[in-house]
């Protein structure tokens, strides 16, 4: 009976069942908030699924760790329309510490690939400036704790640093 429905899928094949579900429970005007990583085309297929009964899918990925979303420490980048965005602003608020509109449908999803690619440059730099340090025979306490403030330092450097230091790499 929600108005507003936040979904987090790990396929696209549950994207597909969810969109399939809501459509035929037919709640028009009802906006869903999609923030999984998937294909635009696939959310394309689900926003034109679920339009066909008047509901409103945006494409609303996130940016953040879990580490992150249990501190509500996520970032969303939102795309589709305007206004059933404007509605959500209040929702997004709840579990993230920002939000961006990016335009059209997609733009979301855009934004993430671009952010994938930047964090995982992120994660293998902080990685290797790690092993620089620790060959060299520096702490990887003292790593941490000195560049965390410095030039060198990134978001990635700071929320994974310390799981470096902990030699944990399961998160």
């Amino acid at each position: 009976g929600a108005g507003i429905i936040v979904c987090s899928l790990p396929s696209a094949a549950a994207l597909g069942a969810v969109a399939a579900e809501l459509a035929a429970a037919a709640r028009p005007g009802a906006v869903v908030v999609e923030t999984s990583t998937l294909p635009v085309a696939v959310k394309e297929a689900a926003r034109q699924r679920l339009a066909a009964a008047g509901i409103t899918l945006l494409d609303c990925p996130l940016s953040g760790t879990g580490a992150q979303a249990r501190v509500r420490d996520l970032v969303v980048y939102a795309s589709g329309e305007r206004s059933s965005f404007e509605k959500t602003k209040a929702v997004l608020e709840g579990f993230s510490r920002s939000h961006h509109y990016l335009g059209e449908f997609g733009n979301g999803s855009k934004m993430k690939y671009v952010a994938n690619l930047l964090v995982a440059i992120h994660n293998v730099s902080a990685a290797e400036a790690f092993v620089l340090g620790m060959k060299a025979g520096l702490a990887p306490a003292a790593i941490y704790e000195v560049q965390a403030n410095g030039a060198g330092a990134s978001r990635m450097f700071q929320v994974r640093g310390p799981m470096m230091v902990a030699g944990r790499y399961d998160d």
